[in-house]
């Protein structure tokens, strides 16, 4: 009987963020520092009417948005320190939210998604 040997593979988040446009240098070079290999970097605007606008701290309706694929184990660590250094926890500096990745399609798509590294 030939069994394969199945690899343990960290579970992975999509990590959604969302800073007005222009304001994303810093977050960018944050990312980069904490290893955050696969971010997509999309041009949003806003179509919320400015009550909503209001009510949520946004100044503006064109944002940037990043979409990266993060480990869940690291989720509440970048979450904290994207608090204290881009102030997040302040009304209109930006937005960020995960979406589990339940299932990705074969190996060489997940070291994309991490970056290039083996799983552990």
């Amino acid at each position: 009987m030939n069994v394969k040997k199945v690899k343990k593979v960290k579970p992975l988040k999509l990590m959604i963020t969302i800073v007005d446009r222009g304001k994303s240098k810093k977050l960018m070079s944050y990312y980069k520092s904490q290893n955050i290999n696969f971010s997509i970097l999309c041009f949003g605007k806003g179509t919320a009417s400015s009550e909503v606008l209001d009510y949520l701290g946004l100044n503006e309706e064109e944002k940037d948005v990043f979409i990266s694929a993060i480990y869940a184990d690291d989720v509440s660590k970048i979450f904290a320190q994207l608090k204290e250094k881009m102030e997040f926890h302040k009304a209109g500096k930006g937005i960020v939210f995960t979406i589990p990745l339940d299932s990705i399609s074969g190996m060489a798509s997940f070291h994309a998604l991490i970056g290039g590294g083996k799983e552990e």
